[in-house]
Parts: C-alpha cells; sequence; structure tokens
C-alpha cells in the first residue's frame, strides 16, 4: 500500500542477525596413519621393579601412539621384558622405563 505520494512506507523494524550455524564436530579420522614411536634403548637389570611408558603400535587400535604409563613392571630375567596392550592384546612398545627406588618389599 502505498501513501500520498506514491512511495512505499517504511518500516522501522531491522532484519534479524544473520547466524552461523555451529559447526559440524571433527569426524572420526579414523586410524592414524603416522609412524609408530621409536623407544629409546634400554637394558634392563634382571629381577628388578620399573615403572615405565608405553604405546600401542597396532595401527587398527584406539590406543595406537597413545603414551601411557605404567606404574609397576617387573623386568624378570631383564631380556623378556613385555607389555601388552589392555585393549587389542597386543604387544606394545615400551618407550621408556625407570628403576623403582626403593624396590618394593619381596613378599
Amino acid at each position: 500500500m502505498s501513501d500520498i505520494n506514491g512511495t512505499e512506507p517504511t518500516t522501522t523494524e531491522e532484519p534479524p542477525p544473520v547466524v552461523d550455524p555451529e559447526p559440524d564436530p571433527d569426524p572420526d579420522p579414523g586410524p592414524s596413519t603416522e609412524p609408530p614411536l621409536q623407544p629409546e634403548p634400554y637394558t634392563f637389570q634382571p629381577y628388578m621393579w620399573y615403572s615405565a611408558t608405553c604405546a600401542c603400535a597396532t595401527n587398527t587400535c584406539p590406543n595406537y601412539n597413545i603414551v601411557q604409563e605404567v606404574p609397576m613392571m617387573y623386568s624378570n630375567n631383564g631380556t623378556n621384558v613385555v607389555i601388552y596392550c589392555g585393549v587389542c592384546s597386543k604387544r606394545a612398545t615400551i618407550l621408556s622405563a625407570a628403576l623403582l627406588s626403593p624396590q618394593p618389599p619381596e613378599e
């Protein structure tokens, strides 16, 4: 509807603000393509307790390349020291180890 002068009436309402849509959360990246973490060479003393860090090297495991702490690990004879991943049950790579001092008492 126009006024007497033939112009359209104006309104003081402003258009609603443009709202950016929420960004989509990152999709699951899938298995990592990064190479597995490389351990530092370490020689274990036999029959001693250590604290260690390890990472699963199985590229299909959800724990792949995630560094985890192992508060107590026994060295057995010093040559066959193994940690297994709690998710995929495969061998994990020992990244570092520290001799516990003092050693826990023998039972």
